[in-house]
């Protein structure tokens, strides 16, 4: 079974899955393709038959989920925007630049303020075009970036980009690419997932689901209304209408309902809710989520002779580990990268010397303290620039993650998310870690 995947920059990649392939499989060949071991971050989205985007679960049959001939054409997509200091490889930040820029582009995004407009389309013509050299053509090449992210750039802007743009003599594009995304998560609805419906009175309105709660836009894309996930108490959908329970400031209980162009679309604003707050919001994914399930009509008549069978069932929800999950059992997967090659090479050398069995285990022994070294060795490195050492403690939260020189660009404690008061200089014994 063939697929086309449309990348954030608008080149398809084909992969082939056997015709039973989950869509996880589909995934997997993708980011193999692109050398990406960040997946959870991503996702693949289609249209439905009324034009609405739904996102692939990975966990159902491929072609359970997409209608028409083959090939099937997906689109890659971020999917949780995560802060730009937990990405940790270029390969994955340089998707998300080319999402971020895509948004940017088409208006999801909007710079509002324009010290960062300029800042950000500095940034893009460093990535763009590298240093900035005597060209005549480089004013129109900067209008032409403007172009895409403001109506009508005046030339005033465009002067303060060249500006920018020449400030930024030497920047590496993988930098340039990091530093954009800084100035992009900070803008009001970063990561925020849209939904069309219409209100029980019949009127348009846009539901943004992002990491931090539900918001309602009118028609003129004006917010009047703010759920944080905290204040929700329930939220279903019953074929195509999604009904939500919160708490309002007085703590009374008001009741949201939304009708949706589908029930595929209503599915897939459940779906997002429910993705978002386990994702950004808990600490693991809990079974009430991970287990949700649905039977056609298959499975149906089969649980009618076994309760457990599996026959027909189809997952609910596609999360299946938390931001911080992810992040962890990310590094931990690339330090087992680092870590092959090297023990390939060990066996190797024992071999072509034919050493006796004393030998052996003294060299695994070696080996192992080797490896114990550079855990050690990696435990007091920043896990933010993953360079310098960590020499500083956040407060109030604690914890000891980074150097002083990323602490003071963060806001938020990487690990617990817990708003930072001070960071707090420590001197840590790391002076026995020779560097290899």
């Amino acid at each position: 079974m063939r697929c086309q995947i449309t990348q954030p920059n608008s080149i398809v990649l084909e992969v082939e899955v056997d015709p039973k392939s989950n869509g996880q499989e589909v995934l997997e060949k993708v980011c193999q393709q692109l050398g990406i071991v960040e997946q959870d971050y991503f996702g693949l989205q289609f249209q439905g038959a009324k034009g609405e985007l739904l996102w692939l679960n990975s966990r159902n049959p491929v072609c359970k989920q997409v209608n028409g001939p083959i090939p099937y054409r997906f689109q890659l997509r971020v999917k949780f925007y995560v802060q730009p200091h937990l990405l940790l490889q270029e390969e994955c930040r340089h998707l998300f630049y080319q999402q971020v820029m895509h948004e940017l582009r088409c208006g999801k995004l909007q710079v509002t303020d324009e010290a960062q407009l300029v800042r950000i389309a500095s940034l893009s013509a460093q990535v763009e075009l590298g240093d900035q050299v005597d060209n005549p053509m480089l004013l129109q090449l900067y209008e032409k970036i403007l172009e895409g992210l403001t109506p009508d750039p005046s030339s005033d802007l465009v002067k303060e980009v060249a500006i920018g743009h020449g400030d930024l003599m030497r920047v590496t594009k993988a930098h340039a690419e990091y530093r954009l995304l800084q100035e992009a998560s900070i803008i009001e609805n970063y990561g925020t997932e849209y939904h069309e419906a219409k209100n029980l009175s019949g009127n348009s309105v846009s539901i943004g689901v992002g990491p931090e709660g539900i918001f309602f836009y009118d028609l003129n894309n004006e917010l009047f209304e703010k759920l944080e996930y905290s204040m929700v108490m329930k939220a279903i959908h019953d074929r195509n209408k999604v009904i939500l329970e919160a708490y309002n400031d007085e703590g009374e209980t008001n009741k949201y309902e939304f009708k949706m162009v589908s029930t595929r679309a209503a599915n897939a604003l459940y779906r997002c809710i429910t993705e978002m707050h386990s994702f950004f919001r808990c600490d693991t994914v809990h079974d009430e989520v991970s287990l949700q399930v649905t039977h056609d009509l298959k499975g149906v008549l089969a649980s009618i002779f076994s309760d457990n069978t599996a026959s027909g069932q189809n997952y609910v929800f596609d999360v299946k580990q938390t931001c911080k999950e992810v992040y962890d059992s990310t590094r931990r997967k690339l330090l087992k990268q680092q870590q092959v090659p090297m023990s390939l090479a060990a066996s190797q050398e024992d071999i072509s010397q034919s050493t006796d069995n004393k030998e052996n285990n003294e060299e695994q022994q070696v080996q192992m303290l080797k490896n114990k070294l550079e855990t050690i060795q990696d435990s007091f490195v920043c896990k933010v620039c993953m360079d310098n050492d960590i020499s500083t403690v956040l407060c109030p939260c604690g914890h000891m993650v980074c150097c002083n020189d990323c602490a003071s660009q963060l806001a938020e404690c990487p690990l617990c998310r817990t708003s930072i008061t001070t960071a707090q200089p420590v001197f840590l014994p790391t002076a026995f870690c020779v560097k290899t």
